[in-house]
């Protein structure tokens, strides 16, 4: 079990890998990370993404003849809201994270047995039972760190 925290974490540093080497996506380690994405991460965030849209269009205004919800290219949430839709949807946003950061999920491993790059002890920790384990992953000499934020 791995909470959709540390899945986060995982998926944020694997793209910092991929930034600082484009490459590393057509390794063997860049294909067991893609299954391990369709398998696993991908339902899990489209589920946040779906409950985080849903938040959005509760709050958002609408046209009061059509009742359509007006949506906004400015505004990152893609809706129109009013001062007190916006912090509707801010506190809603920031308890529906804190509620699904420690969330729980089953996921299946896919392991690799030889990474194209060292692995930081952060790296070591998010990887652990899900790409990687002691006893088949080998890593070659040369060190690639993702880049910090």
């Amino acid at each position: 079990m791995k909470t959709f925290k540390h899945l986060s974490e995982l998926d944020r540093n694997v793209k910092y890998l991929y930034d600082a080497n484009p490459s590393l996506s057509e390794t063997k380690f860049g294909y067991a990370y893609k299954r391990f994405v369709e398998k696993n991460y991908k339902k899990i965030y489209q589920d946040y993404v779906n409950e985080l849209t849903f938040i959005r269009i509760d709050n958002a205004l609408e046209d009061k003849e059509t009742k359509m919800v007006l949506k906004s290219k400015e505004d990152g949430r893609g809706f129109q809201y009013s001062k007190e839709g916006l912090k509707a949807v801010i506190k809603a946003e920031q308890d529906l994270e804190a509620s699904w950061e420690q969330r729980e999920f089953e996921v299946e491993p896919f392991i690799v047995k030889e990474l194209p790059f060292l692995l930081t002890e952060n790296l070591k920790e998010l990887m652990f039972g899900l790409l990687i384990d002691d006893e088949t992953t080998t890593p070659p000499t040369e060190v690639s760190e993702p880049k910090s934020e």
